[in-house]
């Protein structure tokens, strides 16, 4: 019987130009590529200088013929690879010294930094990307060394010489001048054996935390702002307070104030396992600080000894992988650190994993992915005593199954979503009408629907289209006679009838087309009505039928950060529904788990500041509902009280977030109450 974890990780063989058996080569995730270079032939105990990519949607691999004119760096082995801008950055590794030939032991180890530039699928000269810096001479040469790049700053961090003999110490090389800038002493051994440094693209932040430094702005508790232009034939609205606003947890590049910083994780002592963190922070001077994290981690697990660990973040996570190895068990072993409260947790990839060989991994950041290459026939402790790498086939773990993912950005600024939100409510422009299935309606602006709206803006198109038509057939004299329709003529696209110039009739209930509406204005999730559960079920559905993959990824985002044991039965339902697979597994997930509360949902989220990220909030209470079927309609639910919601948005009277415990989908009654 396969168990929920078998849902989350599959494995395939790969195919075109498969890289031979190699060791001590380098894999670097670009996009939706996987770029290997560099490496020793297996069968030939010969060094290479190859050039792999592997497309991560068609699981094909494609080796890159080197141009006859190209600048191809020596052959090495135990290099790094790190990606930045449209360039792959080669520093370092093991290779043969010039006058020796292939068949020769003749090893010596590099320190030159090599630009390969990824859309010209060509090197670029030794000259280009080395300028003399007196102040900061290169690094020793060195091979299996850590590096990371942050920002325009790649981070060179020991490693060991030719003797094996660690080198403590961290140098920095600015990636525009294209220079060594900075050089460390670091008290610390660390080489590829037993440590990893990762550094994120995108930098999570948090809304709340950040407000805590505020630029002025209106006083907190009063209306967002008054224009003094509200239709004075609009019924009364209570405008929305800025405390009752929700602003979720998003994703942005890194800036100089506020940057990615780079996490090092060793382990060693694999008897008894030491294991420490410390984050490298870049400073805007230049230099950077060393956190010391190593006390804060925590949880009911931790890692076990892993060889040649490798790692990535992901949204708040930190991902780390390798190899354990111990008398009666050997695995590949895959865990994450929740940078919100620093508890350990496991991947567990279920049963894929659990034959083969597999040693090289990454982080897929387009796919919430973690991808291992290996063979599912190898076996792992040979292998591994060969240091070998295999490619002929892939796995990858859903990480979006076990709650790690990437946030969504922001389409508009915090302050802008704000003042959306209050025209809406003040009806600035508001020259359209969405009617309601209880002919309630929600005035809005017509030109921002266009904007904002593609399905929208099409029919008004095919709406003129019909329209514009329609006029130039009109009969210009008594004795016209129109020309009979051509049968079997190719029948144009018509406008969805329930549209016309001023309204559209959306048959949904009123608080659905409301919490609509407001994303539309503020292209965000910001109010507490959007926030209900029974809300983003609908929201999800609306988003699925009518293509709008940011309010998509937005519910999904709100979904996963109130998931609790009251909601999921919900959420697997409207996941199943809309073909949400991740959130259909975090929901089992989430089953497995006892029925009793837990400590987020007994105490609220946590409030606990952390290096870059946040924790989300707690579902709700159950309230019974009785559930009617709605066939093929647009919505999940339709009203029969309107009294508990008002027309900003803000729930009055009661709470409205409320799933079933019995598997239905919420309806009129559990939100109204």
């Amino acid at each position: 019987m396969h168990s929920v974890s078998d849902l989350t990780t599959f494995s395939r063989k790969t195919s075109g130009d498969i890289p031979p058996k190699l060791v001590g080569a380098s894999t670097t995730v670009v996009g939706d590529k996987v770029y290997l270079y560099g490496g020793r032939l297996v069968t030939e105990r010969r060094m290479v200088t190859d050039m792999y990519v592997f497309d991560l949607r068609t699981l094909t691999w494609e080796k890159i013929p080197a141009p006859a004119d190209d600048c191809i760096p020596a052959q090495r082995y135990f290099h790094s690879a790190d990606a930045w801008n449209q360039y792959l950055i080669v520093f370092g590794g093991m290779g043969l010294k010039s006058e020796a030939d292939d068949s020769t032991e003749d090893l010596c180890v590099l320190n030159d930094v090599c630009f390969y530039d990824i859309p010209a699928k060509r090197w670029m000269p030794p000259s280009w990307s080395f300028n003399d810096n007196p102040l900061v001479p290169p690094p020793k040469p060195r091979y299996a060394h850590l590096s990371s790049a942050s920002g325009d700053r790649l981070f060179i961090i020991g490693g060991q010489d030719l003797d094996s003999v660690w080198l403590d110490d961290v140098y920095i090389y600015d990636l525009s001048a294209r220079s060594w800038v900075l050089r460390r002493d670091y008290p610390r051994h660390c080489g590829t054996y037993r440590s990893v440094a990762v550094s994120a693209g995108l930098r999570v932040h948090q809304p709340q935390e950040e407000a805590r430094h505020p630029s002025p702005s209106p006083a907190s508790g009063k209306p967002l702002f008054h224009t003094g232009h509200a239709s004075s034939s609009a019924p009364p609205t209570v405008l929305t307070s800025r405390d009752n606003l929700i602003h979720l947890p998003y994703s942005a590049h890194p800036t100089d104030d506020f940057p990615n910083g780079i996490f090092l994780y060793s382990n060693y002592n694999f008897t008894d396992v030491k294991r420490e963190l410390e984050i490298l922070m870049p400073l805007p001077n230049g230099e950077f600080s060393v956190t010391d994290a190593s006390s804060t981690m925590n949880g009911p697990a931790f890692p076990p000894g892993l060889r040649f660990p490798a790692g990535a973040i992901l949204g708040t996570h930190l991902i780390i992988a390798g190899t354990y190895l111990a008398h009666s068990f050997q695995s590949f072993s895959v865990w994450a650190l929740n940078l919100v409260d620093m508890s350990w947790s496991r991947i567990d990839p279920g049963s894929t994993l659990a034959t083969g060989s597999w040693f090289r991994s990454g982080l897929w950041a387009n796919g919430n992915k973690f991808i291992v290459f290996g063979n599912r026939q190898g076996n792992l402790v040979d292998d591994y005593n060969r240091r070998l790498l295999s490619w002929d086939h892939i796995a990858m773990i859903d990480l979006e199954a076990f709650g790690i993912y990437q946030p969504p950005g922001l389409e508009l600024d915090i302050r802008m979503q704000e003042m959306g939100l209050a025209a809406l409510e003040e009806g600035i422009l508001a020259d359209f009408e969405i009617v309601c299935d209880d002919d309630r309606r929600v005035k809005c602006s017509r030109k921002l629907l266009e904007d904002r709206w593609p399905w929208f803006k099409e029919q008004r198109r095919l709406f003129l289209q019909a329209a514009t038509k329609a006029l130039d057939t009109l009969p210009l004299s008594a004795t016209h006679v129109a020309l009979p329709d051509v049968p079997n003529a190719t029948q144009e696209s018509r406008p969805d009838p329930r549209l016309t110039p001023r309204l559209l009739d959306l048959s949904e209930p009123y608080p659905i087309t409301l919490a609509l509406v407001q994303y539309f204005y503020s292209l965000a999730l910001v109010t507490p009505l959007q926030h209900a559960p029974a809300v983003l079920s609908a929201l999800l559905v609306l988003a699925t039928n009518y293509d709008l993959g940011h309010l998509q990824s937005l519910v999904k985002h709100a979904m996963h950060r109130a998931l609790s044991n009251s909601t999921s039965v919900g959420v697997y339902e409207v996941a199943t529904l809309c073909s949400c697979r991740s959130l259909q597994i975090r929901q089992l997930y989430n089953q497995k788990r006892p029925s009793t509360r837990s400590r987020q949902d007994r105490e609220g989220p946590s409030r606990t500041p952390d290096i870059n990220g946040n924790p989300g909030s707690g579902g709700a209470g159950d309230q019974p509902p009785t559930a009617r079927p709605r066939g093929m309609s647009d919505a999940l639910m339709r009203p029969s009280d309107p009294r508990q919601i008002s027309g900003g948005g803000i729930v009055r009277g009661g709470n409205v977030t409320t799933i079933a415990n019995d598997g239905r989908l919420p309806t009129s009654e559990s939100i109204y109450g």
